[in-house]
């Protein structure tokens, strides 16, 4: 072994045929062969050993004190910089990225600026939407228990199971107080939260929330545009406040949503590999879509929930449009993953194998994208409302050429930075 992991049989040069990635697809070359390995923790090390980025910086382990590969990751992380290589299930990944669906109540939430729980965000599934419970409801209170900012809402919820009930205490946004059970359900995500267009002078501004890059996506996202072209939009606000990303795929979809003629074919982005897999680098190019804005401007309203695919179009797009972000700097995740499915269990091993860099070679925002000016996430006021802070900030500048700044980023109401390390987490849904 050239690397630090002891193993007990010898490593192979192994393939799966196809990899699902939380950031690509990728379909290997004809002449790989499968691994054979005896169990899941030697075929997760060889996978590991092979594909994960940092795979020169892997610890000295003895395989014989672990008995599944979820502590074994815990162990070989590279912590510096790896917070997100995770395991999931073969279930769990199909339903999120293939069928855009999961196990929940069909909500977001975020604390307004006095530090209450309101709901940032309803999937049109929801029962709640059903209900008309949406953005700005305060949930005053959880199976009896109130809440606030510092309390451990998922915990509160209990297991993602379908079947699993709560009682809610909302407050609507004129102090009505409902009380209401829920059962969690199969959710179907619709990834396009909101969508209008909004006039300013003699401008017509298309404002969309887009919640996850996922494969149902590029459907929503053509119907988008597709009334935004048929609205004469000339000028975009993007949001992806909750976006905790997802497909590349998606994202290169997008950009050709938006971008100008000139960039048909241009460098969007490229893929960087461990020093051992640099054959395997690539990149994704611009493809115009027939309902491309066309835009040389272009708006994105960002948290530090908004990461990985999130940021890399941002990234990709900078070095050749003008490129504003309003809210908040961005998460900081510029590497990307590989999802493998076992042959031996109904593991799905997803570590980050490759670093994403734009046309220029940047990189490196692993303290996230700096927003240009800074607005609180106002969830006191709904989507597409041109009073909500975010959407306040792009509007005064496509009005006037300058922002409000009405806060520095010391300011601004912030959600504790999470964790995103399963798909549930990535979605930031509930």
């Amino acid at each position: 072994m050239k690397h630090k992991i002891n193993l007990l049989v010898s490593v192979v040069i192994f393939l799966f045929i196809t990899i699902t990635s939380c950031e690509r697809d990728f379909v290997y070359p004809p002449d790989y062969v499968y691994p054979d390995p005896d169990n899941p923790l030697e075929e997760f090390v060889n996978i590991i050993d092979y594909w994960y980025l940092w795979n020169d910086s892997l610890p000295v382990i003895n395989l014989t004190n672990y008995s599944d590969p979820k502590a074994l990751l815990e162990d070989i992380r590279y912590t510096p910089r790896d917070k997100w290589s995770y395991i999931s299930t073969k279930q769990e990944e199909s339903e999120y990225y293939e069928e855009g669906t999961y196990a929940g109540h069909g909500f977001g939430y975020a604390a307004d600026p006095d530090g209450k729980i309101r709901i940032s965000f309803v999937f049109e599934s929801s029962d709640l939407y059903t209900e008309g419970i949406g953005r700005g409801w305060k949930i005053n209170k959880i199976n009896g228990t109130s809440v606030d900012e510092n309390s451990d809402i998922s915990n509160l919820l209990g297991s993602s199971n379908v079947g699993v009930s709560n009682t809610f205490e909302f407050e609507s946004p004129t102090g009505i107080i409902l009380t209401r059970t829920f059962s969690k359900k199969q959710q179907t995500i619709n990834t396009v939260l909101h969508k209008s267009v909004i006039t300013v002078d003699d401008k017509k501004v298309g404002y969309f929330v887009f919640e996850s890059f996922i494969y149902p996506s590029e459907a929503e996202l053509n119907t988008a545009f597709t009334f935004f072209k048929s609205e004469g939009v000339n000028e975009l606000i993007v949001d992806l406040r909750y976006n905790g990303g997802g497909l590349m795929e998606i994202a290169n979809h997008l950009a050709g949503l938006i971008i100008p003629d000139r960039l048909n074919g241009k460098l969007f982005l490229t893929y960087l590999h461990n020093n051992e897999r640099k054959s395997q680098n690539g990149s994704y190019k611009f493809k115009i879509n027939s309902n491309s804005l066309r835009l040389e401007k272009v708006y994105f309203i960002t948290t530090n929930g908004s990461a990985s695919a999130s940021e890399a179009i941002i990234n990709g797009l900078d070095p050749y449009l003008d490129v504003y972000l309003v809210g908040d700097d961005s998460y900081g995740k510029p590497v990307g993953m590989y999802s493998f499915e076992s042959n031996l269990s109904d593991y799905v091993y997803v570590p980050i194998t490759f670093k994403i860099i734009n046309s220029e070679g940047y990189g490196d925002y692993y303290e996230g994208l700096e927003a240009d000016a800074y607005a609180d996430d106002d969830v006191t006021h709904d989507f597409g409302d041109p009073a909500e802070s975010s959407l306040a900030e792009a509007l005064h500048h496509i009005e006037y050429g300058s922002f409000l700044a009405k806060k520095t980023k010391s300011e601004i109401k912030r959600m504790p930075k999470k964790s995103i390390r399963t798909v549930k987490e990535q979605l930031g849904a509930f």
